[in-house]
C-alpha cells in the first residue's frame, strides 16, 4: 500500500499543496493519507480527492480570515520591519490577542467547517490518518478515520493543528490539546506500522526527519531547499510562492532535474566534463571557484550558470533544456565584456548530444 503524509507547518502547507499537484500531473495515486497539523488539513482535502478545492484554498486564504490578524504585520514581522508606526496600527490587533490569551480558534473551526467535509471524508477509499497530544492525558493521540468517533472530524484536526499561541481551552472531550508536532511532525511511523509498504513525505521544514528507521517501507522525502519563511503569514503572493515551490520541486524529484535554485533536464556527469576543455575549465576554477577544487565539474558548472540566471531574471518556475538555456545566456552576455561570467560563457560549448 501507498501513503502520502504532510508534515506540519502552518502557512508552509502550501509547498505541500504544490507538491500534490505534481503528482497528480503525474498520475500518482495513494491509498492512505495522513498529516500533523496543517499537514492534516491538507490531508483531509485530498482524503476527499477536493484537489481543486485544495489548490483555490491555499491561494486564497489570508490571515485575517484564519486569525483576525493583518497580514501585513506578519510579513513586517518576518522581514523584521519592526517599527514604532507598524507597532501602532497594529496596536488594536495585538491588545485583542492579549486580552483573549492568545489568538481565537473560532475563525479557523469556521474555515474548516466552511471547506473540510467529514461525510466526504469518512466515504472516501482513501484512508486518513492524523496525530495530535493530548495535554490532559500527557500522551500523543494518532487516530485513523474508524477511530475518531462521528461528528468529531473537525474537533480532532483542529486539535492536531492547535498551536501554543492559540487561546488555551478544551478541545475534545472537555480536554486540551496542542499541536500533534510537539511529539511528532509527521505521522510516519503509525503508517508503517499499520502496513504500508511506500511512503511519500511532503515536508515544509529543513530540519532532520525524525522517524524509526526501517526496512518494512520505502521512504520518499521531499523537502523545500530554502526556508519557507513564517508559519503564520497567510498571504497571495507569498502562497504563490510556496506553491510553485512544491510543485517543481516535486517535479525534480520525480523526473531526477538537475539544479539546485533552478531546474534543468537531466545530463550525466560525463556531458558536463565536456562542456569546457581542460584549460579553460581550469580558468574558470580559479576565476569563479577561487582557485578551490569543486565536487565534480557538473556541481560547478550548475553552480556558476545559477548564479548567471538570477543576475538575469531568468524566470525560475521553469523546466529549463540546458543546451537552449547556454546559447540565450551567450547571446545576452556577447557584449558584457565587463562580467565576470563573459569568459565562463563564451568558453562553455553547447552540446546537443
Amino acid at each position: 500500500m501507498k501513503a502520502l503524509l504532510f508534515e506540519g507547518g502552518g502557512a508552509k502547507g502550501a509547498y505541500e499543496a504544490g507538491a500534490v499537484k505534481a503528482l497528480n500531473k503525474k498520475k500518482i495515486f495513494f491509498d492512505g493519507v495522513g498529516g500533523t497539523s496543517i499537514g492534516a488539513i491538507n490531508a483531509a482535502f485530498y482524503a476527499e480527492r477536493n484537489f481543486s478545492g485544495l489548490y483555490k484554498l491555499w491561494l486564497s486564504v489570508d490571515s485575517q480570515e484564519l486569525f483576525g490578524i493583518e497580514s501585513k504585520l506578519l510579513l513586517d514581522l518576518q522581514n523584521k520591519n519592526i517599527t514604532i508606526d507598524n507597532i501602532k496600527k497594529s496596536f488594536n490587533t495585538i491588545v485583542k490577542i492579549i486580552k483573549n490569551g492568545g489568538i481565537d480558534t473560532g475563525n479557523i473551526m469556521k474555515f474548516l467547517k466552511k471547506y473540510v467535509k467529514e461525510d466526504r471524508i469518512r466515504r472516501s477509499k482513501i484512508d486518513y490518518a492524523l496525530n495530535t497530544y493530548s495535554l490532559s492525558d500527557r500522551k500523543p493521540v494518532e487516530v485513523f478515520k474508524r477511530d475518531i468517533p462521528i461528528g468529531k472530524m473537525h474537533e480532532y484536526i483542529l486539535s492536531s493543528a492547535y498551536l501554543p499561541v492559540f487561546k488555551f481551552e478544551r478541545i475534545i472531550d472537555d480536554k486540551y490539546y496542542v499541536d500533534g508536532g510537539i511529539y511528532s511532525n509527521c505521522p510516519i511511523d503509525l503508517f508503517v506500522e499499520s502496513g504500508y509498504d511506500e511512503i511519500y513525505v511532503l515536508r515544509a521544514w529543513q530540519n532532520k526527519l525524525k522517524y524509526k528507521n526501517t526496512k518494512k517501507a520505502k521512504i520518499h522525502v521531499i523537502e523545500p531547499r530554502e526556508n519557507l519563511g513564517s508559519i503564520m503569514l497567510f498571504e497571495k503572493e507569498t502562497a504563490e510562492y510556496r506553491f510553485n515551490l512544491g510543485y517543481f520541486d516535486m517535479i525534480k524529484y520525480l523526473d531526477n532535474l538537475d539544479g539546485n535554485k533552478y531546474y534543468f533536464k537531466h545530463y550525466s556527469e560525463e556531458y558536463y566534463d565536456h562542456l569546457f576543455d581542460k584549460t579553460a575549465l581550469n580558468r574558470m576554477i580559479k576565476n569563479l571557484n577561487k582557485g578551490n577544487t569543486p565536487k565534480s565539474n557538473k556541481e560547478f558548472i550548475i553552480r556558476i550558470i545559477e548564479k548567471i540566471c538570477v543576475e538575469s531574471n531568468i524566470e525560475r518556475f521553469k523546466i529549463y533544456n540546458l543546451p537552449y538555456l547556454i546559447t540565450r545566456l551567450k547571446y545576452r552576455y556577447a557584449g558584457k565584456k565587463k562580467s565576470i561570467y563573459y569568459d565562463f560563457l563564451k568558453s562553455i560549448k553547447v552540446d546537443f548530444e
